[in-house]
């Protein structure tokens, strides 16, 4: 098979009418009246194998074109008309993203062969060449125009879920520099305002202790004050660390743009705390394992692992991804994964690939360096 079709586009009004056309004829010049009952048996089938191929048209590509090329054969024992033809056209559309161009012209021939050595004696004057030319210079203006439209749908298709990916990459990074915002004003809160109402809780104790009985109960307020004050900071730079669901949301918010394929997230909670350089780093190794897998596959389902694992005192930060398609081989690398080993490497991270029982499991890793945690907490006293 040469190309998979990833467009979405609506097919099913043109099908239907040409179908219904070339049915309506062929049971006008049906050869008998028994005829005419197979025709709709036959008729029926091919009907079923349209519906099916427009809703799934990259799943058994050649058995489906296998039974509908041998019903466009049959049919044409049952009837004595050429406009039997137009299923050639239509398997000629339907099957030209799939099937090269010598590949439809052969069926076309075959099935040219079969009407012209099964309807020869009904001829008086010779063949009718003019007839089987235009019909099968029909097929092959059809294969062009067909195969380009769908190219030029699956490039738009493509270019859209770029752009889509491209804003919700945007709308990450938008978030998580508001998050660094709002921790670092967290920080702030706590390094100079923390400190200060812990020093000021400690000394109005201190003095609560060693006050008379006329300023033990304004001391006490104040000190009371203080610790509720204090608690109230805790709070606002708990709430701020806490805040910390970008990364997964930015995922989920791109496999949604891919209704063609199931996508299951396993993100570890140790995710929820990565500084943005890293996040991102996983943000694009998702969109370059997704992209990859409706361009190359015919998956339907997704996986990504995202966790945080300690190498003894160093924590690495490892993605995998594989889809649920048989593979026998490992990929050559293009340019998109070629970008995503240099943006690895500038974080002292890998790229790597490996079959494991005809999965294919892509892994990254790196190291991790979160030092900014060392101020993550807020004082108690």
């Amino acid at each position: 098979m040469e190309s998979t079709i990833r467009h979405t586009t609506d097919w099913h009004f043109s099908t239907l009418a040409s179908w219904l056309g070339v049915t309506s004829a062929c049971a006008y010049y049906a050869n008998s009246e028994l005829a005419l009952y197979l025709q709709i048996i036959v008729s029926g089938s091919i009907l079923a194998i349209l519906l099916y191929v427009l809703k799934q048209p990259n799943k058994f590509v050649h058995g489906v074109a296998l039974g509908y090329f041998l019903l466009i054969c049959v049919l044409i024992q049952l009837s004595s008309t050429s406009l039997v033809f137009i299923h050639l056209v239509m398997f000629t559309a339907v099957f030209s993203p799939h099937f090269t161009l010598p590949k439809i012209l052969a069926c076309d021939v075959a099935a040219m062969l079969v009407y012209g050595l099964t309807h020869y004696s009904r001829w008086e004057n010779g063949i009718p060449w003019i007839t089987f030319t235009i019909w099968f210079f029909f097929c092959l203006m059809n294969w062009f125009v067909s195969r380009r439209i769908v190219e030029s749908l699956n490039t738009h298709y493509q270019s859209r879920q770029n752009y889509k990916e491209l804003k919700a990459t945007q709308h990450m990074m938008g978030a998580m520099h508001a998050a660094q915002e709002r921790q670092n004003i967290s920080r702030e809160l706590h390094d100079s305002l923390g400190h200060k109402l812990t020093a000021l809780s400690i000394n109005l104790d201190f003095a609560k202790r060693a006050a008379n009985d006329a300023t033990v109960e304004t001391l006490s307020l104040c000190h009371q004050l203080s610790q509720e004050v204090l608690a109230e900071v805790r709070e606002i730079v708990s709430t701020q660390r806490n805040d910390k669901t970008i990364l997964k949301q930015a995922i989920e918010a791109i496999c949604g743009l891919t209704p063609n394929l199931h996508c299951d997230l396993q993100l570890s909670k140790e995710t929820e705390q990565l500084p943005q350089d890293y996040a991102l780093c996983v943000l694009r190794f998702t969109q370059e394992m997704i992209s990859n897998t409706l361009k190359h596959t015919q998956a339907n389902h997704f996986t990504l692992h995202v966790n945080v694992s300690h190498v003894g005192q160093h924590p690495l930060l490892i993605a995998k991804a594989y889809h649920n398609q048989p593979e026998t081989h490992l990929p050559k690398h293009g340019n998109g994964l070629a970008g995503l080993n240099e943006r690895m490497a500038q974080f002292g991270g890998e790229f790597s690939q490996h079959l494991e029982q005809e999965t294919l499991i892509n892994t990254m890793t790196l190291p991790l360096n979160l030092e900014e945690k060392s101020h993550d907490k807020v004082p108690t006293s």
